[in-house]
């Protein structure tokens, strides 16, 4: 509550009015989010295992991991072998694997059977939160025990405002596709 003999300096306000403005309509890339669809085909197999999966975005120029959105692994086996097994995410493993410290949180999670999955990333949050606007590749590695390994890349923009999703498939009938579909959504 104001006294009445307050005076306002209105001076100041332009200021962080301009500053409040120009923030709004640069379309800040937090304010996005990342929507993220995959599919795991059924393979016949009388020894079917679960897939693990990496899902990481790459810089466009050089290929180096801008941040890791999800490992799925076998957390429960003993003496943490899961996280040994990981090794066999090669591409993924090599460029950001050996660092992570697992299990992360909001990253890590359990394998999950065929079907079409889909993860949601808010802008603010994890590998997003620090990611500036640009191009990158959406990158998904799946490899399963006795089976195959499989690496998808998609291009997305993050916070440019071109609105560039990408969808990347496996032509049908591949032999040993651990992955058959992968689509990047970014929304504002």
């Amino acid at each position: 509550m104001m006294k009445a003999n307050t005076v306002i300096d209105r001076s100041r306000a332009p200021a962080w009015l301009a500053a409040v403005l120009l923030n709004l309509l640069a379309g800040s890339a937090n304010a996005a989010s990342l929507d993220i669809e995959f599919s795991l085909p059924a393979i016949p197999s009388a020894a079917y295992h679960s897939p693990y999966v990496a899902v990481w975005i790459e810089n466009i120029e050089n290929q180096s991991v801008a941040g890791t959105l999800a490992v799925w692994y076998d957390r429960r086996l003993r003496d943490e072998l899961g996280k040994i097994f990981l090794q066999n995410l090669r591409s993924w493993w090599r460029k950001a694997g050996k660092t992570l410290t697992l299990p992360a949180d909001g990253v890590s999670g359990a394998t999950r059977g065929p079907g079409t999955h889909a993860l949601h990333f808010a802008g603010n949050q994890g590998a997003l939160a620090q990611l500036p606007g640009g191009k990158y590749m959406l990158a998904i590695e799946v490899a399963r025990e006795q089976g195959g390994r499989t690496v998808l890349r998609t291009p997305f923009s993050w916070g440019g405002g071109d609105g560039m999703d990408g969808s990347r498939s496996v032509p049908d009938g591949s032999a040993g596709a651990e992955v058959s579909f992968l689509k990047a959504t970014v929304s504002p």
